[in-house]
């Protein structure tokens, strides 16, 4: 699961975001929601349609809500080409990195149980691991941990990666920089996260988020890959010439916490409903999960834990994995969230994150989004 070394761009303003997390997380809590009517939907299915006949993308499901509901959800498109498949709202997609946001929540959990500190050495929790000492775990929440960009963490051993495999993986591996000093997107930190999850909790990742997360707020349709197999889940796709091949989907063994989790558009909101809400995570700890650090190197980043917090108003991730590409925005100052599923990679002409910030503009679902600016995967020096 990888994503391209030139994912979005970093600029210095990017601290000084305009807006406090608390007074955002407020502002949801009072935001009131404008009925959504046909014409609103029929809108939004044009801009989406216009994707696809372009060529873009095969499918998308998509749904709008808001603190109290889902306002409206929908398809276009296919869920596979051959034989003829329509993307349905029901179609299951894997969501790629827009996993990490359940992995940071997890850890986060964890936290508030007393059960870990987000400030202590790494090694307290993964003595295993033999650059532990030198960060935090906080620091592996925030892509500050220095932990490679380099994806072959995630190599597979008998077909599979499990925790020792991604442990002795990394013991081959150094340090891309000193933790704290840069930030660098990383789904091999991610991946630790989830194995710290697990041997702290004494239960599986997979078992973990059901009972803390999925279970609790009624997303019955989301899963890790690999434990469930749906007939309404959506063929992955690439681009060839003036059509599409296929693009089977990485095994859900071969896969970790980084990006390993299957959903739907509607449990999608029913996630976006419990942070609007603070109905999972307490206000003070969503604090935390949207702060993003400061570093130690004059450049900045906008990665905070598990979502992307940009100065525009937008807390989103994106996620790209072979086939699939989609996006999760929300707009706490507005109280709204977007979720677009789509069966290619968004490393080309399909840019969900763009679309999503189209629909809100032009919906109207509050004060008109500014472009979210070019950005580098690292705030590393060539």
């Amino acid at each position: 699961m990888k994503w391209p070394n030139s994912y979005r761009a970093l600029s210095r303003r990017h601290l000084a975001f305009g807006f406090s997390t608390l007074s955002l997380l407020a502002l949801a809590s009072e935001a009131r929601a404008k009925p959504f009517d046909a014409s609103q939907r029929a809108f939004v299915e044009r801009i989406l349609q216009r994707e696809v006949d372009n060529g873009i993308v095969p499918g998308i499901a998509w749904s709008i809500g808001d603190r109290s509901e889902t306002l409206a959800e929908g398809a276009v498109g296919r869920r596979a080409v051959a034989p003829d498949s329509p993307m349905r709202p029901s179609t299951h997609c894997p969501l790629a990195s827009v996993s990490k946001q359940f992995t940071a929540a997890c850890v986060l959990l964890l936290r508030d149980d007393g059960k870990l500190s987000l400030d202590a050495p790494l090694s307290a929790y993964l003595p295993d691991y033999k650059y532990a000492s030198r960060m935090t775990l906080r620091q592996t929440l925030t892509m500050t941990s220095g932990i490679p960009v380099d994806a072959s963490c995630e190599a597979p051993v008998q077909n599979r990666v499990d925790d020792k495999t991604l442990v002795a993986n990394l013991n081959d591996m150094k340090l891309d920089f000193e933790p704290g000093a840069h930030y660098a997107y990383s789904n091999c930190g991610y991946d630790l996260a989830g194995v710290v999850v697990a041997r702290v909790s004494g239960m599986p990742f997979d078992r973990f988020i059901e009972e803390r997360i999925f279970r609790p707020l009624g997303m019955s349709s989301s899963y890790m890959l690999g434990n469930r197999h749906e007939t309404d889940f959506a063929e992955g796709y690439a681009a060839q010439g003036s059509g599409w091949k296929p693009a089977p989907l990485t095994p859900g063994d071969r896969l970790y916490a980084s990006g390993n989790l299957a959903s739907t558009v509607g449990d999608m909101q029913r996630w976006n409903r419990a942070i609007l809400n603070a109905a999972l995570l307490p206000r003070s700890t969503l604090k935390e999960m949207f702060t993003v650090p400061e570093l130690g190197s004059a450049a900045r980043s906008i990665y905070a834990a598990g979502l992307f917090i940009e100065p525009n108003g937008a807390i989103w991730h994106a996620g790209g994995l072979a086939g699939y590409g989609n996006v999760n925005m929300l707009v706490p100052a507005s109280g709204h969230a977007i979720t677009l599923l789509g069966n290619t990679v968004p490393h080309g002409r399909w840019k969900p994150w763009d679309v999503a910030r189209e629909i809100y503009n032009a919906l109207a679902l509050g004060p008109a989004m500014a472009a979210f600016e070019p950005m580098r995967a690292t705030t590393l020096p060539k």
